[in-house]
């Protein structure tokens, strides 16, 4: 399969690439300006199996240009993994604290960031078979779960994403891809903290075997990583 990734640079975009890898498909790992050590060691290992395209889901130019480069390498795509995500430094402080002008970048990264990425891939991925769109999201997106009392950026931007994901579902039913948003639960990456009950690599694999059980049949469209359906 042809499986394009984004925030691939590092966490579970990361490990995803290499999973995916590891079990013979081709990737495209959208990767932003920065570090990218650790993808440029796996491109040694695969070539051409792994496409490093620079891809800033916050910049529409950007993903446009992505979107070029990957028609001239491949004439499909058949999942879409919007992995990229940020948090805001001043998240996790109290509302009378906290800089609500860094929830803006967020938004834009977390909620916007996947819609401009469908909508430039799209016609990749209607020459697929069988596309097939999954989005990073969390419980903290969840209104109906809500127990937190600040975090709005990451929070808010990810019941945002949720929103998306049904707009997306309901937009491409006539075209049968399926779009999901999945929990992938709270891992040891630098956004998830030292602390974090689970292991980023052991998190992609249990997601990539999750991702082939769903079907457009699934109960659902917002799943933890169990395939437990989530309320919105």
């Amino acid at each position: 399969m042809n499986v394009l990734i984004t925030g691939a640079t590092r966490g579970l975009g990361f490990f995803l690439v290499k999973r995916y890898l590891e079990t013979g498909n081709k990737v495209f790992a959208g990767t932003r300006q920065g570090n990218k050590k650790d993808l440029l060691g796996l491109k040694e290992i695969y070539g051409e199996k792994l496409e490093l395209i620079t891809l800033e889901v916050d910049s529409t130019a950007s993903v446009n240009e992505a979107a070029t480069a990957v028609k001239e390498l491949t004439d499909h795509i058949d999942i879409i993994i919007n992995s990229a995500a940020i948090h805001a430094d001043s998240s996790f402080d109290i509302l009378e604290e906290t800089n609500l002008d860094d929830c803006l970048p967020v938004y834009n990264i977390n909620a916007v960031g996947p819609l401009r990425v469908v909508k430039a891939f799209l016609p990749l991925l209607k020459k697929s078979n069988g596309a097939v769109i999954y989005n990073i999201s969390s419980e903290s997106g969840s209104i109906g779960m809500a127990k937190r009392v600040k975090e709005f950026d990451y929070c808010m931007s990810k019941a945002a994403l949720n929103m998306a994901v049904k707009l997306l579902s309901n937009y491409l039913k006539e075209d049968k891809i399926p779009v999901y948003a999945v929990q992938p639960g709270w891992m040891r990456t630098d956004m998830g903290g030292p602390n974090a009950d689970l292991d980023p690599y052991e998190t992609a694999d249990k997601l990539i075997k999750l991702f082939a059980s769903l079907t457009a049949d699934s109960e659902g469209i917002f799943v933890d990583n169990e395939g437990n359906v989530l309320p919105w």
